[in-house]
This record gives structure tokens, sequence and C-alpha cells, in this order.
């Protein structure tokens, strides 16, 4: 098989194993919206209040910050969970009957991740950005991509902590555990120079730094060129993550992790 065919190949089982998660929104939708809203609208009103809202700056990273948790958490949360159940109810055994590739299984759903956690960006940015008198809307593409990389960009993590959990009870609860801790020990609601020394070293290896700089870099009219590192770290991010996550994974589910 040529390059261009294999190619091929992984894209068409990446669109039809996308095309059947994506039923489930049928059903879903509504309150897979609420679920992965309420988190940041929460910080981001909380914040609002607490602030009163005449800081402009505080206003940037309060709106900007709750876009990014919402994104890094889209598809770590579900992809986690997702793994996790389809390995214990031996789906992903049925996956492995076909021959596709455990990347484009784990991209199709991540990607379904993002695309239920989308509507809920959208709302945390036009409810936020009308709030807090942050300008959202005239600067969207640029968030947009900032967003869809910054989803991506621990969808990677999401799949290991699927692969490997050993019941999905645990995948959800570790997803949940560490949900919270990239979001809040990074500097996503505050400036950088506001966290511990400790946290402020240790948030350079965790990709919702990236995606809350890149979304104030976005809203700033003109970004420099630092909106475009922030790009290229999130995609390093991405690809090392989704690498590591198929690489020596088991479709099936051992006979220690069934009992």
């Amino acid at each position: 098989m040529t390059k261009e065919n294999s190619l091929k190949r992984f894209f068409v089982n990446y669109w039809w194993i996308l095309k059947g998660e994506l039923y489930s929104l049928r059903i879903q939708w509504v309150f897979y919206i609420m679920l992965i809203s309420i988190s940041p609208l929460s910080y981001l009103f909380f914040l609002w209040f607490y602030g009163g809202g005449g800081d402009p700056s505080a206003n940037l990273y309060t709106v900007t910050g709750a876009v990014a948790s919402s994104a890094v958490t889209a598809a770590m949360l579900g992809l986690g969970q997702s793994i996790g159940g389809y390995r214990q109810t031996h789906v992903m055994e049925y996956y492995a009957t076909y021959p596709i590739s455990k990347l484009s299984f784990v991209l199709a759903l991540s990607s379904k991740g993002v695309v239920f956690a989308f509507p809920s960006a959208l709302i945390i940015m036009i409810i936020g950005g009308a709030s807090l008198n942050v300008p959202i809307v005239s600067n969207l593409l640029p968030v947009i991509m900032v967003y869809l990389v910054g989803a991506f960009s621990l969808a990677g993590v999401g799949a290991i902590i699927g692969f490997y959990s050993p019941t999905p009870k645990a995948a959800s609860m570790t997803t949940q555990i560490i949900s919270p801790l990239i979001v809040l020990f990074a500097p996503v609601y505050m400036p950088l120079v506001n966290l511990p020394r400790f946290l402020q070293l240790t948030s350079y290896a965790i990709p919702t730094t990236y995606v809350a700089r890149g979304l104030r870099e976005a809203l700033t009219a003109p970004f420099s060129n630092m909106y475009w590192t922030n790009l290229l770290i999130l995609l390093a991010f991405t690809v090392l993550g989704l690498v590591a996550s198929v690489y020596k994974t088991n479709w099936r589910v051992t006979s220690t992790e069934a009992r």
C-alpha cells in the first residue's frame, strides 16, 4: 500500500469512527454542554463578583481562563472516560477486529469531545465577553484556532488515562482530579507572577498555560508573534500526547483488570 493510500485510509477510518461517535450527540448534547459549561462559568462569575469587574486586565484573564478551562478539559475528560468504559465493556475488542489504527481511533474520540464542548465555549465567550466587556467577537478566528489546538493538547493524556486505568470509575476519577490541577495550578485565571515560585516553574510543562496565553494574545490587537509560538507549543503537546497514548497500549482488558 502506497503512502498516499495509507493516509487516505487513515482519514477514512477517522471519519467513520467520528461519525459513529457523533450519533450519541442526538441524546446527550444538552447534558454534555451543561456539564462542560458549569465549571468554567462558575469560575468566571465568581472571579467577576470577587474582583468587581472593573479592571480590564483582570477581566481578560477571567474570560480567557474560562475558555481555556473548557478547552483543555473537553477532550481529556471525555476521552479518558470513554476509553475506560469501552475497554471494560469489551467495545475495544470489537474495534480491534477491524483494520484501523489506534491513532485514528483516539483522534476520532478526542474530536468528538471537542465537538461536544465547542458550543459551551461559545456560550462562555459570548456571556463572558458581553458581561466583562472583553471583545471576543471581533477576534473570533484567532480565538477559535487556539481553542481547537488547545483542546487537543491534552487528548493524549486522556487517552493514556483511559487505556491504563483498571476500571471506568478509576478513569473518571483520575480525569476529574487532574482537570482542576491543570487549571488552578497554572497562569490561567491569574498572571504568572501571582503564582508561587514552584508553580511558576511547573506551569511551563502544562498546556493550559499556553492555551490561556494564546487566547490573551488573540484578543490583543494586533497580537504579537507570541501568539504563533503558543500555537506551535500546543501542537507539539498534541503530537507528543497522541503518539504516547497509542504506543504499546492494549485494545483488550487483561484478566487482572477484568476482575
